[in-house]
């Protein structure tokens, strides 16, 4: 009967994951002006900060993948390609009634939608072009994402 014994040396570096719930400046809104016209096959805000990271919000007009032609698509995206868990709300706001559609997203990144978060199927374009409905008000759509918490890794060496 044996035994063996390994020794290890100690640890010199040390990853920490957490996640970040105090998020400053968590919402932001997008204003899609002259929404008819829009002709590419997508738009994407300029670089915003929540939280100390940079983001991104990317809408396909017409829809991507299996939406094309019949639903508005909406990702969030991260602005530098960081790959990290997200719990975020994305909407597009009704502007007569307020009563928005929000749709969640949480989780890791999809890899098919260029490390972002979001629905191909985010609303109906027969929606969004019904006046009464509010969604586009002014030949305006906005759309907006409210970041909840996101995951963070800290490295230290001792």
């Amino acid at each position: 009967f044996g035994v063996d014994v390994f020794v290890t040396p100690p640890f010199k570096n040390w990853e920490v994951f957490s996640n970040e719930e105090n998020i400053r400046d968590p919402i932001f809104d997008w204003n899609l002006t002259q929404f008819s016209t829009l002709d590419r096959d997508s738009y994407t805000s300029g670089s915003f900060s929540s939280g100390g990271r940079d983001w991104v919000l990317k809408v396909y007009p017409n829809g991507a993948g299996r939406a094309t032609g019949n639903h508005l698509s909406l990702y969030l995206l991260s602005a530098s390609n960081e790959t990290h868990y997200v719990h975020a709300k994305l909407r597009v706001l009704d502007q007569i009634r307020f009563t928005h559609l929000e749709k969640q997203v949480e989780g890791w990144p999809d890899s098919t939608t260029e490390n972002g978060w979001g629905y191909d199927k985010f609303i109906p374009l027969a929606d969004i072009k019904n006046a009464t409905k509010g969604f586009l008000v002014n030949d305006t759509l906005k759309v907006e994402v409210d970041i909840l918490s996101f995951s963070k890794t800290d490295f230290f060496s001792v």
